[in-house]
């Protein structure tokens, strides 16, 4: 009883009582000038009522409730009475018979009112049903287009506030702590409102106690103005959902049951996002545990070759040091200095990959000018191949792109000393940077001997080539290296071949500004 009195309260607008008032009067006057013509000319007296019945249902039709519907029908007795009963023009419900017909007519004229007027709300909630329906099946459809958590609030926020004609706030967990926080209002004012620290509190008793708070409800708060529905499972609450209704609806009740439907929509697309998210995290563990494994085997099999090459050595200068001359003894101790530097360089490389490997630890990207990236690696290997040719083509526009520095500069290493050792080729070794939309674009091409076309999909997996020699040693997992590196940046890398001979590798960096710049190209 309290709520129907306080929706009452809510619904009293006195303009619309007014408007309604007016269209009463009137319909019955015109409905009493039209039944005074028809007696004047001698047509249907005796049933002169029914122009009245007209006008009663005519009334609940076009106005609100029941209670004009109601005023109208005992107009009608009272007009009845007053212009077409003997005595004319004047009130008399006293004479013999005349009660009973009266108190009928009463009777008929309050049923054809009552009739009119649910006929009337059974076209309007058949209507809003079949919008709701179809808001649904929109809804529905609009989540499954939806790829991120963002987009999934947004829609909802938006079909909340479309639906109802209502202002809207939606909480992603605690409302007083949110993770993420949506806000839709009809006027300033209910953004100020839904913003409040009372309507934040009613927010979060519904977020804590699992059940609806706030206006027009058992639990509610006294002097806030939100509605506030849990979005819920029976082990998970996702966050609130908040309604500001400017004014309660005769159908509020089916108002709440279309709403408990609609965050069953939301809480199912929330669930399909937690599992593609927990999806794509397997994946990239397995990608992860893929690219561990294959580091593993080429760590083994470069490991293996200077290692040995290293212990030959040292056996012969240590048991035939009396029989050698200086020159052989000369070139073993370089190649054990050159395989020992290979072993420094490969260690390099895995405290590279450990520092990217730890899913907990996140590169500490700066601003970096690409040009002095640039020039350091090429210093570097310039150092460890004192005869390789290099040129370098950067562009007279000052790229600045956030990275780790050193990381970059290892990969650019790796790719330098690949094409260096593996080209086949005397000639020059070509650095080129160029800007390309909004990436930072590293190509590192040669003009040797290309790669294996059977290579190129899994070149940068960490795999040793079938059958590879020791001089193929270490390109497998410097390769395997720079992928991590690039990935790590939110970059992507390739490599092919060149229509005019040779292999090149090119890897792309998102601009300042720009953010997952390999899945956006």
């Amino acid at each position: 009883m309290k709520r129907l009195y306080k929706r009452f309260i809510s619904n009293f607008d006195p303009m619309n009582m007014l408007v309604d008032l007016f269209k009463t009067i009137l319909i019955y006057l015109i409905a009493t000038s039209f039944a005074l013509c028809l007696a004047e000319v001698s047509v249907i007296n005796d049933n002169i009522f029914g122009m009245y019945m007209l006008g009663v249902a005519v009334t609940s039709v076009m106005t609100n409730g029941y209670f004009w519907g109601i005023l109208a029908s005992i107009g009608g007795v009272v007009g009845t009475n007053f212009f077409f009963t003997y005595p004319f023009f004047a009130l008399n419900f006293s004479i013999a018979g005349y009660p009973l017909t009266f108190a009928l007519l009463l009777l008929m004229s309050i049923l054809v009112s009552a009739l009119t007027a649910k006929v009337k709300k059974a076209a309007v909630l058949s209507a809003e049903g079949k919008k709701r329906a179809e808001t649904l099946n929109e809804m529905s459809k609009a989540f499954l287009t939806a790829n991120d958590l963002d987009m999934i609030l947004k829609m909802a926020t938006e079909y909340f506030f479309n639906a109802n004609q209502c202002s809207v706030v939606f909480y992603l967990g605690s409302p007083l702590q949110p993770q993420k926080k949506y806000i839709k209002a009809m006027q300033e004012k209910d953004e100020q409102i839904l913003d409040s620290i009372l309507e934040k509190q009613v927010a979060f008793a519904a977020f804590e106690k699992n059940c609806p708070t706030g206006q027009d409800v058992e639990q509610r708060t006294q002097n806030c103005k939100g509605t506030y529905f849990p979005i819920s499972t029976e082990t998970t609450t996702y966050g609130v959902i908040g309604l500001l209704f400017n004014h309660s609806k005769y159908i509020l009740e089916h108002t709440y049951g279309f709403i408990d439907v609609m965050i069953s929509q939301t809480i199912l697309a929330l669930q399909r996002q937690q599992i593609m998210e927990q999806a794509q995290q397997i994946l990239l563990e397995t990608e992860k545990e893929k690219m561990r494994s294959n580091l593993l085997r080429a760590v083994s099999h470069d490991l293996r070759t200077p290692l040995t090459g290293i212990l030959g050595s040292t056996a012969t200068l240590m048991e035939n040091r009396t029989h050698l001359n200086e020159d052989v003894s000369q070139k073993l101790l370089r190649d054990i200095y050159q395989d020992a530097e290979w072993l420094i360089h490969m260690v390099e490389n895995l405290l590279s990959v450990t520092k990217i490997s730890d899913s907990g630890t996140k590169l500490k990207k700066q601003e970096e000018i690409v040009e002095e990236v640039v020039g350091e690696a090429v210093s570097r290997t310039r150092k460890r191949f004192p005869h390789a040719k290099i040129e370098v083509s950067v562009p007279d526009e000052v790229l600045i792109v956030p990275m780790d520095a050193t990381l970059v500069e290892q990969v650019l290493i790796n790719l330098m000393e690949n094409a260096i050792r593996h080209s086949g080729s005397s000639l020059p070794i070509v650095l080129k940077v160029s800007k390309r939309n909004n990436g930072a674009v590293f190509t590192v091409s040669d003009h040797g001997k290309g790669i294996d076309p059977a290579r190129i999909p899994d070149i940068f997996d960490g795999k040793a080539a079938v059958g590879a020699s020791d001089s193929n040693r270490g390109i497998g997992i410097g390769l395997s290296i720079c992928k991590s590196i690039i990935l790590a940046h939110d970059g992507k890398i390739f490599a092919e071949n060149k229509q005019s001979g040779g292999a090149s590798f090119t890897f792309v960096l998102p601009m300042k500004g720009e953010v997952n710049y390999a899945e956006s190209n």
